[in-house]
């Protein structure tokens, strides 16, 4: 019995003791729970605190960018006008303050007369509306098509009329006269071959009269090809940069002064402003006065860049007030002769370059880039301008267009 008893005992001493080590473990593991718990708050408020700290911190660099904004135009008046009286921008978009600066391009390329048909619709072998009959579109600005490709636009001088009718040749009333019509289809020639906008106001768009001048416009617009006239401005925009071809004719000095109206609601709507004119004396290589003081005139009334066509051959250019023309951008790719001479003209380059920081942009320079080019290639005009190879021609064509030589042959 004493014996029973002992064995109790030593059994309830044991229960006991693993009763006091499983408590012992039990504990163990909830202070482990407790621990990671404790961790995992711990790297949660961590975090909280680094992200609450970084939006301060930007919010700060806001708040100090527009303070510095503010300082640049001296301390804001209560009325939002600075001490001198100049009105204080505050920019709420915080986006455009944090944009990062950017420097871009705007390539464009001018030509000059384009007459794609041939004198009183003339489809006889060789002449260009047999070859438009013969030949893709592609063909007729083939030599000089990936020069086009790689700018932003071109703009030509676009001088014949684009029709289907019936409509006979209008009287012009000179003894000596020619009129130029090509099917409605080949308006594509300018977009097949990177030409987005040509300008229309010269002395062969209305050679058929008005129903075939409109006919002339809506084949344009069916062939995705941009066309300016007078107060229909071609507008070209990139970056938020906008320019502006206001696209007339002036054959004198008070003709240009009719044509102020449009050149000052080009100026209102864009930031650069380019006049493309024809006028002037046919075959001449020198240029007017009255021609040199009217492009003045354009320029002075805020026109940055002054193009010409209609004398059929390259004219020199000039700098003037910090702003280019070109007096006569010569024949190009042209229907209305079988041997135009002389056998030279360029593709004329023009590229701004820009630099914009938030909503401001600044033109920061300008480069013209004269390509001289052969109207055709051959004895004939096989109506496919191509860029001259040869060093002296292209030496003569660029010193022609810097007023060095009185003539090109």
């Amino acid at each position: 019995m004493d014996d029973l008893s002992r064995e109790e005992i030593i059994k309830e001493m044991n229960r006991r003791k693993r009763e006091k080590r499983e408590a012992r473990e039990r504990q163990i593991r909830k202070m482990k729970q407790m621990i990671a718990i404790v961790a995992v708050l711990f790297v949660v408020l961590v975090v909280a605190i680094v992200v609450i700290a970084k939006k301060a911190s930007n919010k700060s660099e806001k708040v100090k960018s527009k303070s510095d904004k503010v300082s640049e135009t001296d301390v804001a008046q209560s009325d939002g006008s600075s001490a001198d009286g100049a009105k204080v921008e505050i920019i709420d978009d915080a986006s455009k303050s944090d944009a990062a600066p950017e420097d871009f391009e705007i390539k464009m390329n001018f030509v000059g007369d384009c007459c794609m048909a041939s004198d009183l619709q003339d489809t006889s072998e060789g002449t260009l509306l047999w070859y438009e009959q013969n030949y893709p579109t592609s063909y007729f600005f083939d030599g000089v098509r990936s020069v086009f490709e790689a700018d932003d636009f071109t703009v030509a001088n676009c001088e014949n009329v684009f029709s289907d009718s019936d409509v006979g040749p209008r009287d012009k009333g000179d003894d000596i006269a020619y009129w130029f019509k090509a099917p409605t289809r080949f308006a594509k020639v300018f977009s097949d071959n990177s030409i987005e906008a040509v300008t229309i106001n010269n002395n062969h768009t209305e050679d058929y009269g008005d129903e075939d001048f409109e006919d002339t416009k809506k084949a344009l617009d069916a062939a995705g090809v941009d066309w300016g006239f007078r107060d229909k401005i071609i507008y070209y925009e990139k970056g938020g940069y906008k320019i502006a071809v206001v696209c007339v004719s002036y054959y004198d000095y008070e003709e240009a002064e009719g044509i102020l109206p449009w050149l000052k609601t080009a100026v209102e709507n864009s930031d650069f402003q380019i006049v493309f004119f024809h006028g002037g004396i046919e075959h001449v290589f020198y240029v007017e006065d009255w021609k040199v003081e009217a492009c003045h005139l354009m320029i002075d009334n805020g026109a940055d860049l002054v193009l010409g066509s209609h004398p059929h051959v390259l004219q020199r250019r000039e700098k003037y007030n910090g702003a280019d023309i070109v007096y006569s951008l010569g024949n190009f790719c042209f229907g209305g002769n079988t041997a135009p001479q002389p056998n030279r003209t360029i593709i004329y380059g023009y590229t701004l370059k820009l630099h914009k920081e938030g909503d401001k942009i600044e033109l920061v320079d300008r480069e013209e880039n004269m390509i001289p080019c052969y109207i055709y290639t051959g004895d004939y005009n096989n109506w496919q301008p191509a860029i001259v190879e040869d060093e002296d021609i292209k030496k003569e064509i660029i010193d022609y267009m810097n007023g060095e030589l009185e003539e090109l042959y």
